[in-house]
């Protein structure tokens, strides 16, 4: 990286040892006899020699270092326009580039997807009605907001009629869509009454406070929101339960102090170790870089590091690592990769042309060529956590008879044959005679994206299928993609559930082509079955804790959904998180996978100061100093 600064250190000369000869040096240091050298060493007592060596005093450590030994620094990806609006309900407003809902902020529950745990914290359990139509939460006795008040059932209550009465507070859509009402039984316990069955509400970080992917529902401290306008209040000094409070706040920095008073010190008995957590903005690529070399950061915001500078700097500070030790590097973020495929526009509405494109597509040379070697090729749309690893065993049949992630040409050109496709000269046509040629759209603000369309095109014009790349951005993009006008379009897949991820090829989601649909990856690509619809409401229905019947489900709804295939999986999506262990240790990886690593998620407190594991009882994780440097 021709930015990296060249030291030269000035070489002393050796001149001086080397201007007598060699003889003559140690001539002089024997023309002694060796009886009269041992003689001069021990004429001292021993203990006089040992009190000798072992009583220099030593450096004393500067204030410095000393702090920058107790502060996690944490580089953001981009500056906050407004430092002084902290409102996390307020559109616009950054709760994770603010560092709010990692240090300030804590859930009910934290949803460890890396090994299925699901951790109480604010809330100690939660119980469901016979006909899933309410959940009643107990709160945790002694947790306090960082005034000192307590954390009660009232807050709780405040922030969904908050919610119910400000439909433009984010999120208020989701909440109010499940939650009839939130009321207080006492002041630990809050009752939720939904508005139709729901075994899994507890899972919808849109409308209960329990975090699983990046943030969740906040709740609000009564006696600091009451008479506000959820709208404008800027929430300049936030107050929340977490164990840090704001002590300074910029457009590029954002720094915290931990709380002696947290209140998981009392109920829990621990303490996180850094003293102070900074959020910064320091720039681009080369800026991170050179700082992670020289130790002034311990990990950066994601897509803020490119393989080649850290593999730089990985070379030239042996501190640093990621995920794995080895490549790929990068954790897989919990949205895969998959190219939506119009299932309204012929011939893209045989299943055969779209496993015959499926076919067509080295993932492998995708993962080389646009991603650097940082991922891996998918067969569907999960993240490979361990927490998913029995649903994915549950269906290993499935996956050796319909091979998602394989390239096959000649099983490509048998299948678009079937379709009713013809190959004149090097060309795929239609029935009519006019060449397949496919619409990929691209978003032209997203480097990702082009990148893939560059490889993923040439496979496919090699193979006679002609591609017209149509570069697109804001909303123009977005209409477009809603209204189905395009064939072909990489896009992720979140947020990455068992259920959710099912429900999003839900016919419920199905509008007709041109009408806009829900969401991007909820049908935009008009993908309608009444089996697979059938088969999802029932596992809708299925308490996710009944895991076999669950897996069951899943393995009949994946068999549609393979035979099927609504859109083609391409790799899983990667997350290059480098960690400094110079000051801290303790961040999880590949090896040690207790929690997912991810420093702009709202389970970043989790990373801090580890959790208390609900099946062993025993504390988990947290980061701890390696020692003053």
């Amino acid at each position: 990286m021709s930015s990296w600064p060249v030291h030269n250190p000035r070489h002393r000369s050796s001149r001086k040892v080397v201007e007598k000869p060699v003889e003559k040096v140690v001539e002089k240091v024997v023309e002694k006899p060796v009886e009269k050298v041992v003689e001069k060493v021990v004429e001292k007592p021993v203990e006089k020699i040992v009190e000798k060596v072992v009583t220099p005093t030593p450096a004393p450590i500067s204030p410095e270092r000393l702090a920058r030994a107790e502060t996690l620094n944490v580089a953001l990806g981009g500056r906050v326009a407004d430092p002084t609006n902290l409102n996390i309900y307020a559109p616009g407003v950054s709760r994770s580039g603010t560092g709010i809902h990692q240090v300030i902020y804590e859930y009910f529950f934290y949803n460890n997807l890396q090994t299925g745990e699901y951790i109480p914290w604010l809330a100690e359990k939660y119980e469901y009605n016979a006909d899933f139509t309410s959940i009643t939460v107990n709160l945790r006795k002694g947790v306090t907001w960082s005034d000192g008040k307590p954390f009660t059932a009232d807050d709780v209550v405040f922030t969904y009629e908050l919610l119910k009465k400000n439909p433009g507070m984010t999120w208020a859509a989701e909440a109010n869509t499940w939650v009839k009402a939130a009321t207080k039984v006492d002041d630990t316990t809050v009752k939720f009454e939904l508005t139709k069955p729901n075994p899994r509400f507890h899972l919808i970080r849109e409308a209960f406070p329990a975090v699983g992917i990046w943030g969740g529902i906040t709740i609000l401290p009564k006696h600091i929101w009451e008479g506000q306008d959820p709208l404008t209040f800027k929430n300049s000094q936030p107050v929340g339960t977490g164990p840090y409070k704001l002590v300074r706040a910029t457009e590029t920095a954002f720094v915290y102090e931990r709380r002696d008073d947290w209140w998981g010190t009392k109920v829990f008995g621990v303490k996180p170790a850094p003293k102070t957590i900074n959020f910064q903005y320091i720039g681009d690529d080369t800026n991170i870089a050179l700082a992670l070399a020289a130790n002034e950061i311990d990990t950066p915001f994601i897509g803020k590091l490119s393989l080649g500078s850290f593999k730089e700097v990985a070379r030239r500070n042996p501190n640093l690592r990621a995920w794995t030790k080895d490549p790929p590097y990068a954790w897989l973020d919990p949205c895969p990769r998959a190219l939506m495929v119009q299932n309204a526009k012929p011939p893209l509405d045989q299943k055969e042309v779209r496993w015959a494109i499926s076919y067509l597509i080295d993932r492998k040379a995708i993962v080389n060529l646009a991603y650097e070697g940082t991922t891996t090729p998918t067969w569907g749309v999960w993240p490979f956590y361990d927490g998913l690893k029995p649903y994915f065993d549950a269906i290993q049949d499935l996956r050796a008879k319909y091979p998602a992630d394989a390239t096959d040409t000649k099983k490509a050109a048998e299948l678009l044959a079937a379709a009713g496709l013809k190959k004149v000269g090097n060309d795929w046509t239609t029935a009519d005679g006019k060449k397949l040629e496919l619409i990929y759209v691209v978003d032209s603000n997203s480097g990702e994206e082009m990148k893939v369309s560059a490889v993923l095109a040439d496979q496919l014009r090699a193979a006679g299928i002609g591609v017209k790349i149509q570069s697109m951005t804001g909303s123009p993009l977005a209409d477009a993609l809603l209204r189905g006008q395009y064939d072909l379009k990489l896009h992720s897949f979140c947020p990455g559930y068992i259920y959710d991820n099912l429900w999003l090829f839900h016919g419920a989601n199905y509008v007709p082509l041109g009408e806009p649909a829900p969401w991007y990856e909820r049908n935009s690509f008009r993908f309608k079955n009444a089996e697979f619809d059938a088969i999802v409401d029932e596992m809708g229905k299925t308490p996710p804790t009944e895991v076999e019947k669950v897996k069951e489900q899943y393995k009949k709804a994946m068999a549609i959904w393979f035979e099927q295939l609504p859109v083609v999986p391409v790799v899983q999506a990667p997350a290059l998180v480098p960690f400094n262990y110079t000051y801290w240790k303790g961040f999880p990886s590949a090896e040690d996978p207790w929690n997912m690593p991810v420093s702009w998620w709202a389970t970043f407190n989790l990373v801090i100061t580890g959790y208390q594991s609900p099946t062993t009882g025993k504390w988990v994780g947290g980061l701890q100093p390696t020692g003053v440097k």
